[in-house]
């Protein structure tokens, strides 16, 4: 059932790898060409050798790199968290809010915002506070009565539904402060930089590097909790544990880009088609998969209507969306 060494498979993950790192390389020359200034190639190497003044070289290294980069971290975070939690509740629906993390963070968002007006450089730190403790929420209410996939969900359900409630509550008397919280909620990375880089980067590679490490114990969660246990598997540990990295994934990266909606639910989706079920061979592909789900759509969302820019959510659910509709329309989830 986990044979990663199938020549067949094995030769699929290699060149879907490898077409995905094209794809994603060919995305990120496109995000530092194109803009409302658009830059030439020869700019571009210049900028990248090592110049650091002019218009082209502040573009490249303020403005448009750090915000790929940032679409790459977070795309991957959401991608991977999604796949984690649907293997560990066996739940094909599942995605990466399913613990209460997204609206955790952003009822976090919106409430400094409504109660204190902080500045923007500090809603990334509330949404990661928030989103960790909506997790801790469904956690503890999960854990009552043993923790298992369908307390865990119930649990999320409920968490989310509180702090759905509350957000819009508090938006109702945002004031001012609407249009740039619903622009928030819509999900983006407009005025991503190296601040938010570097917010990301230690939760997103320690989460990757984790789940990658535990693909063998990830692979055992797939079957049935007996037959995993008759197989010596810590079933009960090493679900909490990959939830937990999920929930670390999530709460990053809805911090930097808002509640970016589909990838984590798509891009596993997309994988497992292509390279079945062993988690060894998918979740490298799936990182890659999230990743160019949103450097494409944050490229469309600033450039199809250039100077104007559009929220990356929408662009994700149009990518996703029908996605979504064909994976369902072609096999049984």
């Amino acid at each position: 059932m986990f044979n990663a060494s199938s020549p067949r498979l094995a030769f699929a993950a290699w060149l879907g790898g490898l077409l995905l790192l094209a794809a994603l390389a060919a995305t990120g020359y496109a995000a530092l060409v194109a803009g409302t200034v658009p830059i030439g190639a020869d700019d571009i190497r210049e900028a990248l050798g090592g110049r650091r003044d002019g218009i082209a070289a502040i573009l490249v290294w303020e403005l448009r790199l750090p915000r790929f980069l940032a679409g790459l971290l977070v795309g991957a975070s959401l991608a991977v968290a999604g796949q984690l939690m649907q293997t560990v509740t066996r739940n094909p629906l599942a995605s990466p809010g399913i613990t209460g993390v997204v609206a955790g963070a952003s009822l976090a968002v919106v409430l400094v915002q409504v109660c204190f007006n902080v500045e923007a450089g500090w809603l990334p730190g509330f949404g990661l506070l928030g989103g960790t403790a909506a997790a801790l929420l469904t956690f503890v209410l999960a854990a009552q009565g043993g923790f298992t996939p369908l307390r865990l969900a119930l649990a999320g359900i409920a968490v989310t539904a509180m702090a759905s409630a509350l957000a819009t509550a508090f938006l109702l008397f945002s004031g001012a402060q609407a249009q740039q919280l619903y622009l928030w909620l819509a999900g983006g990375l407009l005025g991503r930089g190296w601040s938010h880089v570097e917010l990301i980067l230690p939760w997103a590679t320690t989460g990757l590097a984790l789940a990658l490490l535990g693909a063998r114990y990830l692979n055992l969660l797939q079957l049935e909790d007996e037959v995993a246990r008759t197989l010596g598997g810590q079933v009960r540990l090493w679900r909490l544990g990959f939830v937990s990295i999920a929930v670390a994934l999530t709460a990053a990266a809805v911090a930097v880009a808002g509640p970016v909606g589909f990838i984590g639910l798509v891009a596993p989706h997309l994988v497992r088609l292509l390279l079945g079920s062993d988690q060894r061979l998918t979740l490298p592909a799936v990182a890659l998969a999230g990743a160019l789900l949103v450097t494409l759509g944050d490229l469309l969302a600033r450039t199809l209507m250039a100077p104007a820019e559009l929220p990356l959510g929408i662009f994700t659910a149009l990518l996703g969306g029908p996605l979504f509709i064909g994976l369902i329309r072609g096999r049984a989830l």
